[in-house]
């Protein structure tokens, strides 16, 4: 009997007999996700921590990545440009982190994260490796491995079928830019004089 099936919960999926696999999966991804970005906040509060899952998650990825921009760290952080924004704020003033102009962009900047920051950093990480290791907790060492793979390929499905629709919208906006008619000569309507 393996690991899982010796730790019996409730089911999280509405109609499980009856869904497709895709929209249970769906389903409890998005619960997954909700009940991880709980339990860190909880657990960092537990801990008398000023973070939330969101600041652990920003400055873990710009230690993993300097110079992010804003934007991007919003679409990871599954949060709207303006939370995001308020979220770097806070963390500039704590002085977490800081500021440069992007090279890339001159609407855009780039952030990096302090010394400081990763102090908070490496504190937060070992509260929120605690709570990974209760979630993962019911499952064998080979079960963890073949989650994380299908979880893996999930995603990149995803990444194909994303690019794919990207590529098809990029070409049919040049389509249409190609067939559309460009500035048309109209019959001009002014009687010329003498007839």
């Amino acid at each position: 009997m393996s690991a899982v099936s010796q730790h019996p919960s409730k089911s999280r999926s509405p109609g499980s007999a009856t869904a497709p696999p895709g929209e249970i999966i769906a389903y409890l991804l998005k619960s997954l996700h909700h009940s991880l970005r709980q339990a860190v906040d909880e657990t960092l509060r537990l801990h008398g921590m000023e973070m939330s899952f969101a600041h652990l998650a920003t400055l873990y990825t710009l230690n993993a990545e300097p110079g992010v921009a804003g934007a991007e760290l919003a679409r990871r952080g599954f949060v709207t440009a303006q939370t995001m924004n308020t979220l770097l704020r806070r963390l500039e003033q704590e002085g977490d982190i800081e500021r440069r102009p992007n090279p890339a962009s001159l609407r855009a900047d780039s952030w990096f994260i302090t010394d400081s920051g990763l102090l908070h950093l490496d504190r937060a990480k070992v509260v929120g490796e605690g709570v990974f290791r209760r979630m993962l907790s019911p499952f064998k060492a080979g079960e963890i491995a073949l989650l994380q793979s299908l979880l893996e390929r999930c995603i990149g499905g995803l990444d194909v079928q994303v690019d794919d629709m990207r590529s098809k919208y990029k070409a049919a906006s040049r389509n249409s830019k190609d067939t559309k008619p460009r500035g048309a000569v109209r019959k001009s309507t002014v009687k010329k004089k003498g007839r």
